[in-house]
């Protein structure tokens, strides 16, 4: 990996010192494709496993593919449609395999590192903008919503486009690009569900704007936003009106605030709440401890970011101008409040809304380092100095990430899944069909023959659990449903000899065996491997996830 993401020197000067037209689009390519390899590399097995909302996606992609048109997704808490579509079109490509659950995922966050390019070199200017980009795109947060085949990594694709649009079309007075930026923001009303809070963040600038008695080009750009916004969002709109428990349903269960509660109770939940958010950013052991978003409790910057961050905060009213700090002040206020809001805080899915203009703070503090060092020093060194800066806070990213082989840990594999993935691709193998590991073969062939039969035991990968379940309901192709060929058993009422196939697989709860083997072995034989085990927890315990058991008539 090394080769991929070592960035030359050479690069980091040109973007921390001038840099002529010609170059930035090189530049800014540059970047994209040194940060791809993060978001990319080894999406079918890193990280191990295949977490059960990514598995729930895939299934509803599969729905989609089979001629389905849903505008929200019901199963598993509810969701927003546009990344089980995208989805759709990387499984019809890829098969039902990790890969191609994640890649929708991954090349937005990839192409988010060119949007965030966009939309800062739109607000504040193209040196800044590339600063920032490079930061994004070397920060652990949106390389984990890369890597997580969830919604979360859409919304802050499709905001900076918005951002960006916006932005061009004020300058250039351009009723085109206002019409644009209204469709690109009613798409994303169907990306993750942070963006219904979000939407306030428009009306007030709007708001705002009308009520500053603006020029009548201002008045018709808007009034094309507003109109192409509403074409977009209103099959939502009405979808909401006719069905407000499912849409609404999971907002309400996840939110922190009872109506029923003391005024002053509100206002301390919602203090603690905002003083975790703000921690996330630069308080050691403070980020999001969900192993799928984050290294575990890692703030979003690392302490060399963190001072380039807070220089960066006390300049950029100085440096944006009061009006354009105080409209982006409002932003990060909104784009918190759906984590502020919620279980679970700091939730680095919950707060992607705020990743386009994130990265304005750090880029505006090392721009400002080299300016103060080059009225001291040589250009040369007070560029060196600032690279440096950058290169150092690349690296702690690469070794959290990569060298410490965040993505192989034990502990990681659990939270994805992992286990139930292994007893999916056990079942592929036995049945010779579907995605068997880290290639993609056969991922697109369906289980045709009736001389293989496969039992699992109702606590492995259970129903009840959104997680496992999922999984392997996606990546075998076969429904796990109470006929043969895939079923789950009962010790309690196990099949006749003459209703089985010839081979047969049971994935059974450790000591099933007992009951198994002598019910079967007077017309099979039979062999017994171990399964996966659990990580040690806190007290070094692991436990056998299932035990399988192979039987082949005599």
């Amino acid at each position: 990996m090394s080769h991929y993401i070592n960035l030359p020197l050479k690069a980091l000067v040109k973007l921390i010192g001038f840099v002529k037209a010609r170059e930035v689009i090189w530049l800014v390519a540059f970047i994209v494709i040194v940060s791809a390899p993060l978001r990319l590399y080894q999406l079918n097995t890193h990280p191990p496993g295949l977490f059960g909302d990514e598995a729930a996606d895939g299934l509803d992609a599969l729905s989609i593919i089979s001629g389905n048109r849903p505008l929200f997704l019901t199963e598993n808490n509810g969701r927003e449609p546009l990344h089980a579509y995208l989805v759709a079109l990387s499984l019809d490509a890829l098969g039902r395999t990790p890969v191609a659950v994640r890649l929708p995922s991954a090349l937005a966050s990839t192409l988010t590192v060119l949007t965030i390019f966009l939309a800062t070199r739109a607000i504040i200017g193209t040196r800044i903008a590339l600063i920032a980009s490079i930061i994004s795109g070397f920060t652990v947060w949106p390389i984990m919503l890369g890597r997580l085949a969830t919604r979360p990594a859409l919304l802050p694709f499709f905001l900076s486009i918005t951002l960006w649009l916006v932005v061009e079309a004020y300058k250039r007075k351009n009723n085109k690009l206002w019409t644009l930026a209204g469709l690109i923001l009613g798409i994303s009303v169907y990306t993750y569900t942070p963006i219904r809070l979000l939407i306030i963040f428009p009306i007030l600038c709007l708001s705002a704007l009308f009520v500053g008695q603006i020029r009548k080009r201002i008045i018709l750009g808007t009034t094309y936003f507003c109109l192409s916004f509403m074409i977009i969002v209103s099959p939502f709109v009405i979808y909401t009106v006719n069905n407000q428990e499912q849409v609404l349903g999971r907002t309400a269960g996840v939110s922190v605030i009872d109506i029923n509660n003391q005024p002053s109770e509100t206002l301390n939940t919602a203090a603690s709440q905002a003083t975790a958010v703000y921690h996330m950013f630069s308080v050691p052991g403070k980020g999001d401890w969900n192993l799928r978003h984050n290294i575990p409790n890692r703030p979003v910057f690392d302490p060399i970011m963190t001072c380039v961050l807070l220089i960066g905060i006390a300049i950029a009213p100085r440096k944006l101008g009061i009006n354009k700090f105080a409209l982006i002040l409002v932003y990060s206020i909104i784009a918190l409040l759906p984590t502020i809001l919620s279980e679970e805080a700091p939730h680095f899915g919950r707060a992607s809304g705020i990743l386009p203009i994130l990265y304005i703070f750090p880029a505006l503090g090392v721009s400002w380092i080299y300016k103060q060092l080059n009225k001291f020093t040589a250009s040369f060194t007070s560029i060196l100095i600032s690279s440096a800066i950058i290169c150092g806070s690349i690296l702690i990213t690469i070794h959290d990430y990569y060298l410490d082989d965040y993505l192989s840990q034990p502990n990681t594999g659990f939270w994805f899944d992992e286990q139930c993935t292994i007893a999916a691709t056990d079942i592929n193998k036995f049945i010779s069909a579907g995605w068997q590991g880290n290639n993609t073969q056969n991922a697109n062939l369906e289980y045709q023959t009736s001389d293989k039969m496969v039992f699992i035991a109702p606590n492995v990968c259970p129903q009840y659990s959104s997680s496992g379940y999922y999984t392997v309901q996606f990546l075998v192709p076969m429904y796990l449903g109470s006929t043969p060929p895939f079923q789950r058993y009962s010790l309690d009422s196990l099949p006749d000899h003459n209703t089985l196939a010839n081979d047969l697989l049971f994935l059974g709860i450790p000591g099933d065996e007992d009951t198994l083997v002598p019910w079967l072995e007077a017309d099979y034989n039979i062999s017994i491997q171990d399964g996966p085990w659990t990580p040690p927890d806190n007290l070094d315990n692991s436990w056998l996830v299932y035990r399988s058991l192979y039987a082949t008539a005599k």
